[in-house]
């Protein structure tokens, strides 16, 4: 009989119920429902914010508000930051503790999400237009506009990587150092949940996006279950590392 057909159900089997006690995380544990409490006020903070920055745009006084919603990225940046890279920790850090790790994450993801996000919003621009053409415009457009994709893929990647990281050993160096980060990232147990965890984050953004818009009580469930996702989704992908890591606590 065949040994790996026998391990394989039982990976697949810890695979889900390790997705799932991620899911039931936010509010099973309880340095998840510290996190998930925290998150909601920074997303409720960010999307308050950014809507008085707007409406009060033409004036001075639009920094304030502004100054509240980057005040609730790098906290919320921080919590995330914490419940990936300390997958084991029992008790909530401090807000003051959490700025540090957060101004870290924010930092790593101008240098890992921001270019590659403007070279596509770029390309898809473009790529329309340019199609129409009858030239060979339109076919390098296309190639272009592929390999931007590809290029935001490989940094949506990386990014939770660095930041896990840079979170478990309080060290930023380790978020660009290739013997940290390659034998993560080319590891099955990082790779299959950083894409359960990819696609809550999308939801989580679309959420977000929804609570800045909405400033009713549809709003403020958006921005709660945004925060619960984006927990969530640090969980998964936090354990993945530890997995891959060879550190999983849950192991």
């Amino acid at each position: 009989m065949d040994p790996e057909g026998i391990g394989r159900p039982i990976e697949d089997h810890r695979r889900g119920g390790m997705i799932a006690d991620a899911l039931r995380y936010p509010v099973n544990d309880t340095f998840g429902r510290a996190a998930l409490l925290r998150s909601s006020v920074c997303v409720v903070a960010i999307a308050v914010g950014l809507r008085y920055a707007a409406a009060f745009s033409s004036s001075i006084v639009a920094l304030i508000p502004a100054l509240v919603s980057f005040l609730g990225v790098v906290v919320l940046f921080g919590t995330t930051a914490f419940v990936l890279g300390g997958a084991e920790q029992r008790s909530q850090p401090s807000v003051r503790a959490v700025v540090r790790p957060g101004l870290e994450s924010l930092a790593l993801s101008i240098v890992f999400l921001v270019p590659s996000i403007v070279l596509l919003a770029r390309s898809l621009t473009v790529t329309p237009a340019a199609l129409a053409l009858e030239n060979g415009a339109g076919l390098f457009s296309l190639v272009s506009s592929t390999a931007s994709l590809f290029f935001f893929v490989a940094c949506a990647y990386t990014y939770p990587a660095a930041v896990t990281a840079n979170a478990s050993t309080g060290r930023l160096r380790t978020a660009v150092e290739a013997e940290t980060l390659l034998p993560v990232l080319t590891a099955p147990a990082y790779f299959l949940r950083w894409i359960a965890g990819f696609s809550a984050v999308v939801l989580a953004v679309w959420l977000a996006v929804t609570s800045v818009r909405r400033g009713d009580a549809l709003g403020l469930i958006a921005a709660a279950a945004a925060a619960y996702l984006l927990v969530a989704s640090a969980r998964i992908v936090g354990v993945g590392y530890a997995r891959a890591a060879g550190s999983d606590p849950t192991s």
